[in-house]
Order: C-alpha cells, then sequence, then structure tokens
C-alpha cells in the first residue's frame, strides 16, 4: 500500500509550487516595466538615431531578448515590427557588400570569386527577407487581415508602425525575389500590402504610401486600374519626399527603376537625393529612417560606380558618375595619388 506523502514532502511541494509562482510575478513585472521603457525611451532614442550601426546593434540585440518576455506577459507587437525591420535591413547591408565583391569580381574576370559572393549575397538576402517578413507578421497579428478595412489608428505612432510594418513587406518581397526565393514569403502579400497603403495619408507620410502601391503595381500590374499611371505615381511621389526631405520614396523608386534596368533615371534620383539632403532639414525625430535612406541611395550609387569602373563611388563624389561631361580646368584628387 502506498505510503501518504510527508508532511515535510507536502511542504516542500509547496514551497516550491510558491517559488515558481513569485518567479512568475516577478518575470511578468520586470517585462512589463522593459517592455514600457522600449516604447517610451527606447524607440524614441532608436528613431532619433544617426548612427545606424549601433542601432543596428541594439535591434538585433534587443528583439529576441524583449520579445522573449511574451511568454509571461503581452508580446510586444509594434517592437517587433520596428526592430526586425532594422534586423533586416542590418542584414542586407552584408548583402549589399557581397554585391559589390560580386561586380568586382566580374570586373576582373574572376568566375571564382564571382560565383562565391554571389552565393553569400543570396544567403544574406534570404536572411533579410525573412527577418523583415516576421515583421509584417507581427504587423498583421496586431491588426488582423490586412488589405481589407482601414483601422483606426489612435495616434500617428500608430500610423509609422503602420507604414514600417508595409516597407517590411514589401522589401520582403524585393529580397526574396532576390535570393531566388530562399526565405518563402508568400507572393499573395503584395495586394494586401498595395491596398493597406491607403490607410495613412501620403502627404503625411513623405509619399511613402503612394510609393509603395505604385511600386507595387509596376511589379506586378495584374489589380491596377486601367486610368492609373504608376510611373507617374511613384514620380509624384518621390517628388513629395524630395521637399520634406525623407528618401524612403526616393529608394522605392530606385529600386524599381533598376529592376526596369532603368539605369539613368536612377542616376537621375542619386543626384536629386545628394542635392537635396545637403539642404533640407529632417525632423529629427526621424533621423534613423533617413539615414537608412542615405546608406540606400549610396549603394544604388556604388552598384553603379563598381559595375562600371571597379570600385565604389569615390569619396566626394556622391551624385556624380564617371561619365558626367568634365569641366574645362582638369582637377586631382590628393586621394587618388596615395
Amino acid at each position: 500500500m502506498k505510503k501518504p506523502p510527508s508532511a515535510l514532502s507536502l511542504f516542500f511541494l509547496l514551497t516550491v509550487s510558491l517559488l515558481l509562482s513569485a518567479c512568475s510575478v516577478v518575470y511578468k513585472g520586470t517585462g512589463n516595466a522593459l517592455i514600457g521603457y522600449a516604447e517610451d525611451q527606447g524607440v524614441p532614442y532608436l528613431l532619433a538615431a544617426e548612427d545606424v550601426a549601433l542601432s543596428c546593434s541594439m535591434a538585433e540585440s534587443f528583439a529576441p531578448f524583449l520579445l522573449s518576455f511574451s511568454k509571461v506577459t503581452s508580446s510586444p507587437d509594434q517592437l517587433a515590427v520596428l526592430f526586425y525591420l532594422m534586423a533586416g535591413s542590418c542584414t542586407e547591408f552584408k548583402a549589399w557588400e557581397e554585391e559589390l565583391r560580386y561586380l568586382r569580381a566580374l570586373y576582373v574576370k574572376d568566375p571564382v570569386v564571382a560565383k562565391d559572393a554571389r552565393i553569400a549575397q543570396q544567403r544574406y538576402l534570404a536572411q533579410a527577407a525573412s527577418r523583415q517578413l516576421i515583421a509584417y507578421q507581427y504587423l498583421t497579428s496586431i491588426y488582423s487581415e490586412l488589405g481589407t478595412n482601414c483601422p483606426p489608428f489612435n495616434d500617428k505612432e500608430e500610423d509609422l508602425y503602420w507604414m514600417m510594418g508595409l516597407i517590411s513587406g514589401l522589401q520582403a518581397l524585393i529580397n526574396d525575389i532576390a535570393s531566388a526565393g530562399k526565405a518563402n514569403v508568400p507572393l499573395d502579400i503584395a495586394a494586401k500590402i498595395g491596398r493597406a497603403a491607403v490607410c495613412i495619408n501620403n502627404q503625411t507620410w513623405w509619399g511613402v504610401p503612394d510609393a509603395i502601391q505604385a511600386a507595387l503595381w509596376i511589379i506586378s500590374p495584374v489589380d491596377k486600374p486601367a486610368n492609373v499611371d504608376p510611373i507617374k505615381m511613384l514620380n509624384d511621389a518621390l517628388q513629395i519626399g524630395l521637399q520634406q526631405g525623407i528618401g524612403i520614396a526616393q529608394v522605392l523608386s530606385a529600386q524599381v527603376h533598376l529592376s526596369l534596368g532603368n539605369t539613368e533615371q536612377v542616376k537621375q534620383i542619386i543626384h536629386q537625393h545628394s542635392q537635396v539632403k545637403a539642404s533640407t532639414s529632417v525632423n529629427n525625430a526621424y533621423q534613423l529612417l533617413n539615414q537608412l535612406s542615405i546608406l540606400q541611395m549610396q549603394q544604388f550609387s556604388d552598384r553603379l560606380w563598381t559595375k562600371a569602373t571597379g570600385s565604389r563611388t569615390p569619396i566626394g563624389k556622391m551624385g556624380s558618375f564617371w561619365d558626367d561631361p568634365v569641366s574645362d580646368i582638369d582637377t586631382i584628387e590628393i586621394d587618388e595619388l596615395l
């Protein structure tokens, strides 16, 4: 016959149970405090930062840490949208470097290095697409099915997360295509993203909503209304971004024109961007988004320069190109002599 548990055993079990409950309460309180701090202080600090490399470190480090508290408290879905968008962008930077290595190898006719660089580039693009898809999926977990009805946004901050989530979905599609579909991003999210873009004000958000919709109609014109010219729509969005000093619409426009092989149009966009960013003041609250756009435009320039000359954009030459008309007075850059 089984002996009944002793008083000591019962006391031990009760103690363990209480300790576990106490730990759960502590974890929940800690999680709420950290998530509250990140929302109130961390995110504004991150968005206002100009050092993209440090912001990358913050996003990649804090994303899994903060999200781990979703097991004991409510999931910080909005934070996840921003952190995974940023983490995906950070991986894209690595893919860009591999693309430049690939182009340099082509320039000197080294097929072995070119092949290796292309493989590395596609791996990084697949990882970037996976992270960006996660950001988009967190947006859908907040607002359910995108592309049906526009949700009632309570403040400008919710508009911002909505826009970042849509950008993440679009970039996930673009990077997955470039990685030969290694991230398995579902293609049906394209139409949902396009329909969801109309839910926020185009003028307020630097022309980005129209740029997203136009880019998707150019990539996949199946749902495009007959009376809409997506190229004109994209150009109009680009001008709004130029006037307001935030270059996200310009990045989307340059990506579209690169995919279409419109090199001269890409050069013009880069030139306009380099001229405007020096003279237009940017809202300090969104410095990070602008710095990301600047890096992306620099990458487009580096890609064109490397393909044509074997090296990236020379220092101080952003916005100009190797085949520009030379001035009557020849100048020698001191860096070229070193």
